[in-house]
This record gives structure tokens, sequence and C-alpha cells, in this order.
């Protein structure tokens, strides 16, 4: 039985992607080992799906088919640049956005409704849309990627207009993660918010 790693994203339109290399760029400069992601590579992550069968992977279409109806295309917004878990322990470097409709929270939980039919676990913890755009190893330059943070907090981001969202299958190889859409849920129309 053939097993695919698979997940549930927004794409990251090149505008985006260039705007976020050039932040990557300003903070290499600041020598701190961090891994970063390829900006072809970003993508705003709904849900996790870990290994699944050729059989999960089609109930998931149905169930992600079903979670896309009545969901309007919506626009997010960049908020800040910041890391998690937390201050003390930095692990990940991201860049955090906004949808002030509720519409993205309403997707995500559709999402997560469908899939717990399936067997899927839902997620404890409140959603929080965010880019992944580099990795910190641990216990360095704790006080230069605070410095790198301050210095990015005005900077300015297009908006994404989401109009539709993947499941996207990951193949991870030595030289990084490659990723591959398997399938797109389009949302409604909507009139841009912004």
């Amino acid at each position: 039985m053939s097993v695919t790693r698979a997940f549930i994203a927004i794409s990251i339109p090149p505008s985006v992607q260039n705007k976020v290399e050039k932040i990557q760029d300003r903070l290499k400069q600041f020598r701190t080992p961090v891994r970063w992601v390829k900006p072809s590579n970003l993508h705003l992550t709904l849900k996790f799906l870990g290994n699944i069968s050729e059989e999960q992977l089609e109930e998931t279409k149905k169930c992600l088919s079903f979670s896309s109806q009545g969901i309007d295309s919506f626009t997010l917004r960049a908020t800040e640049i910041g890391v998690f878990p937390n201050k003390s322990f930095p692990k990940v470097l991201w860049l955090g956005f906004y949808e002030p409709s509720g519409t993205l929270q309403k997707l995500v939980e559709n999402i997560e409704n469908h899939l717990k039919q399936i067997g899927f676990k839902p997620e404890n913890r409140k959603y929080a849309p965010h880019l992944t755009i580099g990795r910190i190893k641990p216990r360095k330059g704790k006080t230069e990627i605070f410095q790198m943070i301050k210095n990015e907090k005005s900077i300015f981001y297009d908006d994404i207009f989401v109009t539709c969202y993947h499941l996207i299958k990951s193949d991870l190889k030595p030289s990084g993660p490659e990723y591959s859409v398997l399938h797109t849920f389009n949302l409604k129309e909507a009139v841009k918010q912004f």
C-alpha cells in the first residue's frame, strides 16, 4: 500500500515570496544560525496530515471539497515577524498574518470538523496563521534574533487574496522538502476586503 506524506495549505504568490526572500537576505547579515526556508517552498499550512494511505487520500479529498462549500475568498495581511515557541527558546522564525473577517478561521474549523469524521485528530490549540521563514539552531544567537526581528517591525508586505487552498504532497529529500499539489479546492468568489 502506497503512503503519502501530506498537508493542507494556502499557496504564497511570487510577489510575497520575493518580499520574504528580501527579508531573509537582510536577516542573513546578522550571521545567526538559521536554516532558511526556500521562498518557493513558502506556504501557509492549514493542517499537517502526516503519512496517509491511498484510501485516506481519497476520503481526505472528499472532506476538503465539503470544507470549502460556502466559504468566500478572503484577504490575508502580514502583521509581524515572531518566534515559536517563545522568546526564551526560539526555534522557528515566522511571519504572522491577520484575516479580519473570520473566514480563514471558519475554513480551518470546517477542515478540522470534516477530517475528524474520517479519523484525523483535531488540533488542540487555536489556529495562528503564519509562514515559517526559518528554523533557528538551538541556544545560539538569541540576542541577534531579537535584534533582527526589531529591525523588521515596520516592513510593508503585499496582501494575499486567497481564492483556493491545496492538498500538498511532501517528499523529504537530502536537499530539503519538495512539494507538489495533489488537488486544489476553490473558494467562492468575493470582493477584495482591503
